[in-house]
C-alpha cells in the first residue's frame, strides 16, 4: 500500500529534525531538550484534535478522548495539522534570541532536511513573536532556497501587508529563482492548503505589479507560479484577468520579445486563464483563436446507462463540422456528479483540441473511470455528461451510477 502523503511529516522524520536542531544548538552553546520537544508535540496534537471536536461525530469524539499516546494522536492529524503542531512545539523549546539562527543553520548543514521538514522551520519563523517583519522575511528568504516558504510568509502578509509587499519588491531581481518564485506563490490569495489572504482577494491590484515584473522571468518555475496566481485572481475578478491577458498578448508587447520569450509569455497567459477556459469565457476563447463553433454539431451516445460502482462509463462522441470555415476547437466534457444531498456538482475535464479548416466528421470514444480515488467521493444515482465545444454546450446524456 502506498504511503499516505501526510507521512512526509511522520513522527520519525520530525524526531530526525529535532536531533539535527539539537546538534546545531550545541554549536551555539544552547541546549535543545528533545524530551520536552516530544512532550510539546503530544500536547499540541491533542489540543488540535480537541479543537476539531465540534466538526466530528460522537463516535469520533469518543475516540479522540481516549488517545493513549502521541503515536495515535499524531496518526489522526492531517499533513497541515502536523506541520503547524510541530512548529508550535518547536517554538516552545527553542531559545528566543538564537532560535531562528539555529534553525536556519540546521537546514544549511543537513541536506536530508530539505523538503517537507523544512516547512516546519518556515512555520516556526512565521509564528515567532519576537522577530520583526524584516528579520522574519530575511530568514524565510534563506530557507526558501531549500524548500518553499509559501505557507509561512502569509503570517507576515496578514500582520503587515504593506511592509511585506515593500520588502518583496526588493526581491524581484534576486539571483535565486526560489526567492523570486516566493514573491508570487507566497502572495497567492487562494493558495491550496494555505491560509487565504482576504486583502488580496478583495484588492488583487496590490500584487499585480509584482506579477508584471515576474511574467518574463528566465525560470519556468517562477512563470508557472505567476500563471497560478492569475488563475486564483480569475475566480474572484475574471474581468481583471481578461484585461491583463489581452494587455500581455498585445502585438507590440510580443514583438519586443525574443521568439522563446514570446512562446513562454503565451504559455503563461494560457495557463493563467484555465478557469476562464473551463467557464467558456468568450473573450478568452477568442483571444486564443477559439471562435463560436456555430457550424459544429455533436452527437453523444453510450451503450451503458447503468454503471457499476467503481466501474467505467464509456461514451462516444460524433463530431461534425458542416462548413468550409477555419476554426480552433476546444472540446471538453463536463461531468455532473451526484452529491450526498441529491443535487449534482459539475466538473470540467479537458479533452481534445482540433484545428479544422474544412467540413469533417469524426468519432471519438472515451472512458471515464469511477474507481475509488482520494480526491473525490462518489455517490450512486443519476449523473449527467455534457460536451462543450469552445465553451458552448453541444450535447448531453444521463446515466446512473449503481449502488455498491
Amino acid at each position: 500500500m502506498a504511503e499516505l502523503f501526510k507521512e512526509h511529516l511522520s513522527l520519525i522524520k520530525i524526531n530526525t529534525l529535532g536531533q539535527s536542531i539539537a546538534q546545531q544548538a550545541s554549536n551555539y552553546a544552547e541546549a535543545f531538550d528533545k524530551k520536552a520537544f516530544n512532550e510539546q508535540l503530544h500536547i499540541f496534537a491533542l489540543e488540535t484534535l480537541a479543537s476539531d471536536n465540534k466538526k466530528t461525530t460522537r463516535v469520533e469524539q469518543d475516540n479522540i478522548q481516549y488517545q493513549p499516546c502521541i503515536e495515535d494522536a499524531w496518526q489522526s492529524l492531517s499533513l497541515m495539522q502536523r506541520l503547524r503542531t510541530a512548529a508550535k512545539a518547536l517554538y516552545q523549546v527553542m531559545p528566543e534570541v538564537k532560535g531562528a539562527d539555529i534553525v536556519v543553520e540546521t537546514l544549511k548543514h543537513n541536506d536530508e532536511l530539505s523538503g517537507w521538514l523544512s516547512l516546519i522551520c518556515c512555520e516556526y519563523i512565521g509564528i515567532h513573536q519576537y522577530l520583526s517583519i524584516e528579520q522574519g522575511l530575511y530568514y524565510l528568504q534563506q530557507i526558501t532556497e531549500y524548500f518553499s516558504a509559501e505557507f509561512a510568509i502569509r503570517h507576515f502578509i496578514l500582520r503587515e501587508p504593506e511592509q511585506t509587499l515593500a520588502i518583496l519588491k526588493t526581491w524581484l531581481t534576486h539571483e535565486n529563482h526560489h526567492v523570486r518564485r516566493l514573491i508570487s506563490e507566497g502572495t497567492r490569495p487562494r493558495l491550496p492548503w494555505g491560509v487565504r489572504l482576504p486583502l488580496f482577494i478583495e484588492q488583487p491590484q496590490l500584487v499585480l505589479p509584482l506579477l508584471f515584473a515576474l511574467r518574463d522571468d528566465s525560470e519556468e518555475y517562477v512563470r508557472r507560479s505567476v500563471a497560478n496566481h492569475l488563475n486564483d485572481i480569475a475566480k474572484d475578478h475574471p474581468q481583471l484577468v481578461i484585461d491583463t491577458a489581452k494587455q500581455w498578448l498585445l502585438s507590440e508587447e510580443l514583438n519586443a520579445l525574443s521568439a522563446q520569450q514570446k512562446q513562454c509569455r503565451i504559455k503563461l497567459v494560457r495557463h493563467a486563464c484555465r478557469t476562464l477556459f473551463k467557464q467558456g469565457q468568450p473573450e478568452i476563447m477568442a483571444l486564443f483563436g477559439y471562435q463560436p463553433a456555430d457550424d459544429v454539431h455533436c452527437r453523444l451516445s453510450s451503450q451503458q446507462y447503468k454503471i457499476p460502482f467503481s466501474g467505467e462509463f464509456e461514451f462516444e462522441m460524433i463530431l461534425e463540422k458542416t462548413q468550409e470555415t477555419e476554426n480552433q476547437l476546444m472540446i471538453d466534457y463536463v461531468m455532473h456528479f451526484q452529491k450526498a444531498n441529491g443535487k449534482q456538482a459539475a466538473k470540467v475535464f479537458k479533452w481534445l483540441n482540433r484545428h479544422l479548416e474544412s467540413s469533417s466528421k469524426e468519432s471519438v470514444i472515451k472512458k471515464h473511470s469511477f474507481r475509488k480515488i482520494s480526491t473525490r467521493k462518489y455517490y450512486p444515482g443519476m449523473h449527467k455528461i455534457e460536451i462543450m465545444v469552445n465553451g458552448i454546450k453541444k450535447s448531453q446524456i444521463e446515466f446512473e451510477l449503481m449502488a455498491p
